[in-house]
């Protein structure tokens, strides 16, 4: 018990500070060598903190170097990078045509590849182009980088733009049903003033296409690659009624028109 008293008492006094009287402390200051070691405190070598620093302080005035533009070199292949004369180039539509076109990326996603050097991300992109009077067509491309694989499905986009016969200009001729693999696409006509009430995705390729009085309804796989690629081909296969009539052999009087007004 006495050599655990012993103990407490040490860490008492050693946890317990010391302090200083002020006469102590005067007797310090006014020894010679302590005014020796804190000579570089006084009161003439103090900074003056009015004056700038060229380290702590901040410029007022933006360096020449950083307003000069950088130019990096580029090693992207001239697919990817692409500009007014390759895109002339690649469609026979003008600069400022192209320029107006409606363009939609409707699916951007990461994918990945095995090959023999295992698993290759990428990203992948679908787009939808059109003028919004019967002119349309999609793409798809994939890069390492989302921007340069909108680009490319881009460019493929307009190149693979066709036509698509419109009732109207407005709606479809007659109801279509198309099945692309698991997917199921009903698209119907509607009278004017109906509007677009279909799915998200065949609803910005309507819009791409001009379609205003339509409804559709997809059954199956719901996917956004086989909804867009079922409603181009449902469109591009439909048959006219002008062409119906002369496989027929029969003579094509549209009733709405004659008796309705198109009405």
């Amino acid at each position: 018990m006495l050599a655990i008293g012993r103990t407490l008492n040490k860490l008492s006094l050693v946890a317990t500070p010391r302090i200083a009287s002020v006469a102590t402390v005067r007797h310090y200051a006014s020894l010679e060598e302590n005014k020796k070691r804190h000579q570089g405190l006084s009161k003439d070598n103090l900074p003056q903190l009015n004056k700038v620093d060229s380290i702590l302080d901040f410029p007022t005035e933006k360096a020449d170097s950083l307003d000069q533009p950088k130019i990096f070199s580029s090693h992207r292949p001239a697919e990817v990078v692409l500009n007014a004369i390759t895109d002339i180039i690649d469609s026979p539509l003008s600069p400022g045509e192209q320029s107006s076109l409606m363009k939609k990326a409707l699916v951007i996603k990461r994918v990945v590849n095995m090959n023999g050097k295992g698993k290759q991300p990428s990203m992948y992109a679908l787009v939808v182009v059109g003028n919004g009077n019967g002119l349309a067509g999609y793409g798809e491309g994939k890069d390492e980088e989302a921007s340069r694989a909108v680009r490319k499905a881009t460019n493929r986009a307009i190149k693979n733009m066709r036509y698509f016969d419109r009732y109207d200009n407005r709606t479809l001729a007659m109801d279509l049903t198309h099945k692309f693999h698991a997917t199921t696409l009903e698209l119907r006509s509607r009278p004017p003033g109906f509007g677009i009430r279909t799915n998200h995705y065949v609803h910005e390729i309507c819009r791409c296409i001009g379609l205003q009085d339509i409804s559709a309804k997809v059954r199956g796989s719901t996917t956004p690659m086989n909804v867009i690629k079922a409603t181009f081909e449902a469109l591009s296969n439909q048959k006219q009624p002008e062409d119906i009539a002369k496989m027929r052999g029969k003579k094509l009087a549209d009733v709405q028109h004659v008796y309705y007004g198109g009405q």
